[in-house]
């Protein structure tokens, strides 16, 4: 298993273990060109071939782990190992008493650090290289100028590297989740294809079904406000979207639809309700005379449908129950039977709102109800 997710990481690792091979292969030329110049009697030359062994090893087992256990390229012990071995290849040359013949392996190990651990890496590999080659000026055994440029070289090629290695995993990020988006998409858009094709069929069979159910006159009150209550519950999974329209869920507008709903399946009356708007603003008296307005009609004004368009303005709510049933007087009802005036009229006025009945015997019943946002 790769040690990271994206695919961008397996390539890193690749270029990382290219590289310490091929600065495995230079440093082992510049050996081999070192034992054997002229002043190579006069030197160490069991150091030099001590580093090219040491170096040629990890390089190879680094490859191979690299195929067979990738995940260890972000382990701390192998991160120090590549830093211990890069440390040593700049101060090899000085110990075996000829010129520093390390070529770019010292780059290796801050790179893997990189790779492992990102710009934290960079830091640490900069620094510990940089500290190395400070330690050879610090001891007098190279030029200080010479030591000055070997610092700024691994300074600014840890640096460069680095920052492409960061610019490639943000670019590698911004692409995924591109695609993670576009496949998002993707398959919300499919859903929404099969639901459409299932809403479609279901409005042209079972919904069709139920609005017959319903206006079939042999239908008892009961089978008919059980039809209704189906067709609602389906219609509010075939076509989500109604639902949270007019401002979304929650509020005066889910309250109103709930005491409709209630008062339908409660009655025999199909109840035809439009809100526009929404308001979180607490709101309820108006809802539960809306509700007795509505039950009131469902109950005895005889039609079959009872019309409630709800309406949120900017500092004003209205609810307005309208039937074309068999209407009445509101003056010859007995005091002792006026609901609507306690319930619907009376409560609004206790709240600030205000409550309007509009009945004749024949003609149907309108009453309009109002009150302020904030009001209570």
């Amino acid at each position: 298993m790769e040690p990271r997710l994206t695919p961008l990481e397996p390539t890193l690792l690749w270029i990382v273990t290219g590289y310490r091979v091929f600065a495995a292969l230079w440093l082992t030329i510049l050996g081999i060109a070192t034992v054997a110049s002229p002043g190579a009697r006069s030197q160490n030359p069991q150091v030099v071939w001590a580093t090219i062994a040491l170096v040629l090893t990890w390089a190879g087992m680094a490859t191979v782990l690299r195929v067979l256990r990738p995940a260890v390229a972000v382990a701390w012990w192998f991160i120090a190992v590549d830093l211990v071995i890069s440390c040593w290849s700049v101060i090899a040359g000085e110990v075996a008493g000829t010129i520093q013949f390390a070529g770019g392996y010292p780059l290796v190990g801050a790179f893997a650090a990189i790779y492992a651990f990102g710009w934290g890496g960079a830091i640490v590999g900069a620094i510990v290289l940089t500290a190395i080659g400070m330690g050879r000026v610090v001891g007098g055994e190279e030029p200080i100028a010479q030591d000055v440029a070997n610092s700024i070289a691994y300074l600014f090629s840890v640096g460069a590297v680095g920052g492409v290695a960061a610019a490639f995993r943000l670019f590698e990020q911004r692409r995924l989740a591109a695609e993670a988006a576009l496949e998002k998409e993707r398959t919300e858009r499919i859903r929404a294809e099969e639901h459409a094709e299932v809403a479609a069929h279901l409005h042209d069979s079972v919904l069709q079904t139920l609005a017959l159910i319903q206006r079939d006159p042999d239908s008892t009150p009961d089978i008919r406000g059980l039809a209704r209550h189906q067709e609602r519950e389906l219609r509010t999974w075939l076509f989500p979207g109604q639902a949270e329209s007019n401002g979304g869920p929650g509020g005066f507008r889910e309250d109103l639809v709930a005491v409709c709903s209630e008062v339908e399946d409660l009655g025999s009356a199909r109840i035809e309700l439009v809100v526009v708007g929404n308001t979180a603003a607490p709101v309820d008296p108006i809802v539960r005379a809306a509700r007795e307005a509505v039950l009131n009609a469902s109950k005895h004004s005889g039609a079959e449908t009872v019309s409630v368009y709800g309406e949120v303005g900017d500092d004003l709510v209205q609810v307005f129950v309208k039937d074309r049933g068999a209407g009445f007087d509101l003056a010859s009802v007995p005091k002792s039977r006026q609901g609507i005036r306690e319930s619907i009229v009376h409560r609004m006025e206790r709240h600030g709102g205000a409550a309007e009945v509009i009945s004749a015997a024949g003609e149907g019943t309108e009453i309009r109800l109002q009150l302020p946002i904030g009001e209570s």
